[in-house]
């Protein structure tokens, strides 16, 4: 049975299935949850005025104080009755016609990953020679950069949740050209999710596979640094944007492209006019750069860096999310947000029942409610071919997802398993 009561009479022990708010306007990243501790009851009460409870699911201790009041004071809401709920902007394109992160997702067959896979290695290899070939301060072939980005364009319309997961299950260590490449993939993705125009996906794809390349002139010395840098520093590693819009402008074939010398020179650039290098202000920032700017600041800090260990891709869209308006597009956040799903591709995720699980795809249609890949051994993340489960599925409706899982996790099964 489900009880709709104010958010004043919720209690540590409580079973919500339900908030009076979007689950986007909510700091929680489950549609059902547990309140466990008194900070949790707080972001509770501050986000919204009512809720629905489980009152089986709730521990009995929790729903003592029920008996001592009128049973006119909670209202009771039937399983099958409709919860008043704040709507969620809903895309116009039929389902059947939709593509990339708008479409229900499809369970590959091994040979169809294999496929996508080998695209993004061919890709990662062309963009390495590419890179190779200006940092000895060579021109370098413009086709091989706009192929690349038509072939991530095609897989991403094709299954842009196989290609996103893909593009995560790399080593730790990576080179310039495959952070490049995530980008691009993950920039791509959320560029069809918004329903740009080809000519828009192409560019963004290109300043993608580009924002960095400026980097290529940095020393490498300051690419490793891990302690405070001070200005001087500072200032070095900055300038790569500028080498970033100096390479564009050796190339006619890239110079051509209007906005791609905004796209690469303003994607450090922040809503409230921290970023660099003008320090531009809201609406002011180039549209395609303020996605990049989100994109990359997601991939980057999904991705251990020399200076910073990983975060679970639900900690990072928590993190931006509380960023909005502040160093990003608000309406874009949400957007991104609401693109990757509570649970993105490539989140490592425990089940109630303490198996562990990798999420390999969204469910548009209930993104609480991903396909996952059940895996025997904690660590093997790169066994990218093992069985999936649609969670949406009614015969699957009893397992759970009780919580990601971060960096320490993988420390702790770690020290198990030697």
């Amino acid at each position: 049975m489900r009880k709709k009561i104010p958010v004043t009479h919720v209690r540590i022990g409580m079973r919500v299935v339900e908030l009076d708010v979007s689950w986007l306007q909510s700091p929680f990243w489950r549609r059902e949850f547990t309140i466990n501790t008194q900070k949790e009851l707080q972001q509770l009460q501050e986000c919204c005025k009512s809720v629905v409870i489980d009152v089986m699911a709730s521990t009995p201790a929790s729903l003592a104080h029920f008996r001592r009041r009128p049973a006119a004071e909670v209202k009771v809401v039937e399983e099958t009755e409709e919860i008043e709920q704040a709507p969620e902007p809903k895309e116009e394109i039929p389902i059947e016609k939709r593509t990339g992160l708008l479409a229900a997702p499809e369970l590959l067959s091994r040979k169809e990953l294999q496929h996508i896979e080998s695209n993004i290695a061919v890709c990662v290899d062309e963009i390495k020679d590419v890179f190779t070939r200006i940092g000895e301060g060579k021109l370098v072939s413009c086709k091989k950069l706009t192929d690349a980005v038509k072939r991530l364009a095609d897989d991403a319309l094709n299954d842009a949740a196989s290609l996103l997961l893909l593009s995560r299950l790399k080593e730790k260590e990576q080179s310039l050209a495959e952070k490049s490449v995530n980008v691009c993939i993950l920039t791509i993705a959320f560029a069809q999710y918004l329903q740009l125009d080809s000519h828009k996906i192409h560019v963004l794809g290109l300043g993608a596979l580009l924002h960095d390349v400026g980097m290529l002139k940095v020393p490498e010395y300051l690419l490793t640094h891990q302690g405070p840098m001070n200005k001087a520093q500072k200032q070095a590693i900055e300038y790569h944007v500028i080498e970033g819009m100096s390479f564009v402008g050796l190339h006619d074939e890239l110079s051509s492209i209007r906005e791609l010398r905004d796209i690469i020179g303003s994607h450090h650039e922040r809503y409230d006019g921290s970023g660099y290098p003008k320090g531009l202000k809201g609406d002011k920032i180039p549209y395609l750069a303020r996605i990049l700017g989100i994109t990359s600041t997601y991939e980057a800090m999904t991705r251990e860096r020399f200076y910073s260990a990983a975060a679970s891709p639900t900690q990072v869209l928590s993190k931006m999310y509380s960023w909005r308006s502040k160093l990003f597009d608000a309406s874009l956040v949400q957007q991104f947000i609401k693109a990757l799903g509570v649970y993105p591709p490539g989140s490592m995720v425990a089940l109630e029942d303490n198996q562990v699980a990798l999420v390999t795809a969204i469910n548009p249609e209930n993104r609480a409610r991903p396909v996952i890949r059940l895996l025997t051994n904690e660590l093997a993340i790169n066994d990218s071919y093992s069985e999936e489960l649609n969670l949406m599925l009614p015969e699957l409706a009893h397992i759970k997802i009780a919580r990601t899982l971060d960096e320490s996790d993988f420390t702790r099964l770690a020290a198990l398993g030697s």
